[in-house]
């Protein structure tokens, strides 16, 4: 009598399984980095919005210390000062400094 022969299934790699399972994978990955990098953006163009105020803010609190400055440092005020302390003009000590000298 004849043995009986069982052929062992060889299990392949099914390609189009892998493939189908890979793109699936890729599509997913695709939308979640789309979603991550969009929300990510928003909240990079807010702070930079908040950034931009924040400068406008301090140039104009710059500008008036500026004119601040500019008023205090005026020759007139300073002659005013020194006569009320009772001091003399003497035009012979007097050396004016331009700017950038």
């Amino acid at each position: 009598m004849a043995k009986i022969v069982k052929k062992k299934k060889v299990k392949r790699l099914r390609l189009q399984n892998f493939t189908v399972v890979l793109f699936l994978f890729a599509a997913i990955c695709s939308l979640g980095s789309r979603l991550f990098l969009r929300s990510y953006n928003n909240s990079l163009s807010v702070e930079k919005q908040k950034i931009d105020t924040e400068i406008a803010t301090i140039q104009t609190a710059n500008e008036a210390y500026r004119v601040d400055i500019q008023t205090l440092s005026s020759r007139d005020r300073i002659e005013s000062i020194a006569s009320d302390a009772g001091l003399d003009n003497n035009s012979n000590n007097i050396v004016t400094v331009a700017n950038g000298e």
